[in-house]
């Protein structure tokens, strides 16, 4: 069995675990009503299994390269691993305050959609399942989060004789996000945490977010 399978096999068992935790949750809390955009523990695996929140790499890499204004990357991990390195572009919003009201106005935007982002899969399905339970529209995973951006965009050559005109568009375009990202995570730690944090100034305004 290729590495690919087993990765998917076991994405789909933990997958599987949050989910039988979230239906557990549901039973043991009071009836409630359920809102109209919220998924059943059912639909929920039937989503996450077939995998239509899930962009590739290689379409982030496209979208950062072309300036592309439509989505808002939101990287959930710890604010320590953001300021190591992340996805030019992104915004640190860490997993357990993906509720809080003051971050709404990056999931619920009607001119762009979240992309969330963490080191693999795992994190990125939990953080996808609260905002779908909570109505936020669009949310997308970026799959294979930073382990998959560093394979792909960070690392990846060619090693053929021949390379087609599809191929050499997308190494061309690895190779241009590559750059962008290492330039953007070379800066000083202090020139990088102002800037992070003039930039999280300015999208809380025009989301309506926090100060």
């Amino acid at each position: 069995m290729s590495d690919n399978q087993n990765n998917r096999i076991s994405f789909r068992v933990q997958v599987s675990v949050l989910l039988l935790a979230f239906a557990l949750l549901a039973w043991i809390l009071p009836d409630r009503q359920r809102s109209a955009g919220e998924l059943t523990p059912a639909e929920m695996v039937s989503e996450l299994i077939e995998g239509p929140q899930f962009l590739p790499v290689d379409q982030i890499a496209r979208s950062l390269v072309n300036e592309d204004n439509s989505i808002q990357l939101v990287d959930i991990r710890q604010p320590a691993d953001f300021l190591s390195a992340n996805i030019p572009g992104s915004i640190n919003i860490p997993f357990e305050d993906i509720l809080n009201p003051d971050w709404s106005g990056y999931f619920d935007d009607p001119e762009r959609f979240a992309v969330v982002y963490a080191n693999g899969n795992t994190l990125a399905a939990e953080a996808w399942m609260l905002c779908t339970q909570v109505g936020y529209p669009g949310v997308k995973i970026m799959e294979g989060g930073m382990n998959e951006w560093f394979a792909l965009v960070m690392n990846s050559e060619f090693r053929g004789e021949r390379i087609s005109t599809a191929e050499n568009a997308r190494f061309e375009m690895r190779y241009r996000a590559r750059e962008y990202f290492i330039s953007m995570n070379s800066l000083p730690d202090s020139l990088k945490t102002a800037y992070l944090l003039v930039k999280q100034k300015k999208e809380a305004e025009l989301v309506g977010g926090c100060e």
